[in-house]
């Protein structure tokens, strides 16, 4: 079989079973080989996935606590080349409806192809298997006969139904029947006696196995080590997002390197053209030698101002004076402030001058976009981490992650596949965004901070901070429920549009939203193929066209 890797990162990983269509048999994937990525920025990589491994309580995810992904070390980022795999369930049934028996040939190497009991019947793979939400797998085997006490002679009959709940495990020895059970998870400890019980399902049931899986993007792993170095390196993406005025004109990575450079100095010194300038009003008489030295002082006094304010403690301590949001929020919201501003540092981005009274700067404008850009390198990653079974949600299943790879020393493998393609990068004008909501009958409570302007763009970094976007958000949390909505039902309708407009698959576009700075982007997941600069030619030939579709298929409009 000859799979994609976004197919193996859902759909083949370890633990999983699958259908193996060339031998018409059911198996299940042991082991994914792979190439590490070392190139990946591991850390931010980890860092995103223990804030979303976070909403499950640390007794859910014993071996994904939060000390472990503070060691990098503990985990191999593979990207998956080849898949090893078994045949499982071991466990075989007589398709003679006279017969019907059931066999676990689970401790032999050699399978018979007929059933060993009536000589008649063909034997094939039982579909069926146990899960619990611990993780476990296990074959669905037959009880003993109460009888009997022997399981040697019983069939599965289904009753000619395709509900479990109706099938029977019959003794063709003294045709006493019982109903399909579970059982006990042997595996785990469950604290619910009442969800301790194992579920009999499909093999390929969706519920047999969720993949857990969470989309960033890649940060350049050397060019940014000194940045992430600095306690405070989410402040200083966050006042760029703001575009403040203390960040204006320096790229992220400078900070790190203007730390390491100013360790160990107490204060600024004066510049060349600072000690020119007052040369030259000395030597003109426009200053005598003692007010030379005085305006020497002050000057100085002011470089060191300067320095405060632009060092990475004065932009904190700016960002929540100016917003009146709390570090601990900006803290916390760091790493989706530096996605959004990202591909303005390292990308070729192209923007849409939104002043200039073009039709398409005009249309964007009035629909309440205030930033729109080709961004023609869009480093996507896919990182698949861990699975669960029986549930999804957190706190109702064990997150668990992949067996440790042998190959890798015994490191926990987490399967990554990285996507760079062309995207179309959109922002919403947070000004917009709340006259909006007081339309629809919202009174959005901004931020006491100094800077209203500021406090006004910050009051959705805050709305969103401890919103459950992964998660269905309800009706307790109104407001930041139809931001959220707004922004994912634009990007909907964005991809949607764009997929019409380039005559490419709806599947070969995504989205990649960012709610708290109220920003999405739309980009081609695909490496090769036509959907290779589709977004370059859409934003360059067919703008207008895209946003006038967008807005008359919007909600409001329709």
């Amino acid at each position: 079989m000859t799979r994609g890797k976004q197919q193996v990162l859902f759909n083949y990983l370890p633990n999983r079973t699958f259908d193996f269509e060339r031998v018409a048999a059911i198996a299940r994937v042991v082991e994914i080989r792979g190439d590490p990525r070392t190139d990946l920025n591991a850390s931010v990589i980890l860092r995103r996935i223990a804030e979303e491994a976070s909403a499950w309580q640390e007794d859910f995810r014993p071996v994904l606590r939060d000390d472990v992904f503070r060691q990098a070390d503990r985990f191999v980022l593979l990207d998956p080349r080849s898949i090893q795999s078994e045949l499982f369930p071991k466990v075989f049934w007589c398709q003679d409806r006279r017969c019907g028996r059931i066999f676990d040939f689970s401790n032999r190497d050699s399978l018979p192809q007929q059933c060993p009991s009536c000589r008649q019947g063909r034997l094939v793979q039982l579909r069926f298997v146990k899960i619990h939400r611990c993780g476990a797998l296990q074959p669905l085997l037959p009880p003993q006969c109460r009888q009997c006490r022997t399981a040697n002679h019983m069939a599965l009959d289904t009753r000619g139904s395709e509900r479990i709940s109706n099938f029977r495990w019959v003794c063709r020895r003294c045709n006493s029947a019982q109903t399909p059970y579970g059982g006990y998870c042997a595996e785990c400890q469950w604290p619910d006696q009442n969800l301790r019980g194992m579920d009999i399902e499909v093999h390929r049931a969706g519920r047999t196995f969720y993949a857990h899986t969470t989309v960033l993007l890649n940060i350049p792993h050397r060019r940014f080590d000194s940045f992430f170095a600095l306690p405070e390196w989410q402040a200083i993406a966050s006042a760029k997002l703001l575009e403040m005025e203390e960040v204006a004109g320096h790229n992220l990575t400078e900070y790190g390197t203007r730390a390491q450079a100013s360790q160990g100095t107490q204060s600024a010194g004066l510049s060349g053209a600072d000690l020119d300038e007052l040369m030259r009003r000395q030597a003109s008489g426009e200053l005598t030698p003692e007010q030379f030295v005085h305006e020497m002082q002050s000057l100085r006094e002011v470089r060191q101002q300067e320095q405060q304010a632009s060092s990475p403690s004065g932009i904190v301590r700016s960002l929540c004076e100016r917003t009146g949001v709390p570090w601990s929020i900006w803290n916390r919201a760091g790493q989706e402030m530096l996605e959004a501003i990202m591909p303005m540092e390292t990308g070729r981005p192209t923007e849409l001058d939104m002043q200039n009274p073009t039709e398409p700067s005009t249309i964007a404008r009035q629909m309440g976009f205030s930033r729109l850009a080709l961004v023609s390198d869009y480093p996507i990653i896919t990182a698949t981490y861990g699975f669960s079974r029986a549930e999804y949600s957190p706190n109702q299943c064990r997150l668990n992650p992949f067996p440790a790879h042998k190959d890798h020393g015994g490191k926990s493998p987490i399967f990554v596949d990285q996507v760079q393609a062309d995207a179309l990068l959109l922002s919403l004008s947070p000004e917009r965004v709340i006259i909006w909501l007081e339309m629809n009958g919202y009174h959005p409570v901004i931020p006491p901070g100094t800077d209203q302007h500021l406090a006004r763009k910050a009051y959705f970094v805050q709305l969103l901070s401890e919103a459950p976007v992964r998660e269905t958000l309800r009706a307790d949390r109104p407001e930041a429920r139809m931001v959220f909505g707004l922004l994912h039902t634009l990007s909907h309708l964005s991809v949607r549009q764009a997929a019409l407009l380039s005559g490419l698959d709806r599947t070969s576009l995504s989205e990649y939203v960012l709610p708290r700075a109220l920003t999405f982007a739309l980009y081609c997941n695909h490496r090769f193929g036509a959907t290779i600069g589709a977004l370059t030619a859409l934003f360059e030939q067919s703008l207008t066209e895209w946003l006038h579709a967008v807005r008359e298929t919007s909600p409001e409009n329709s």
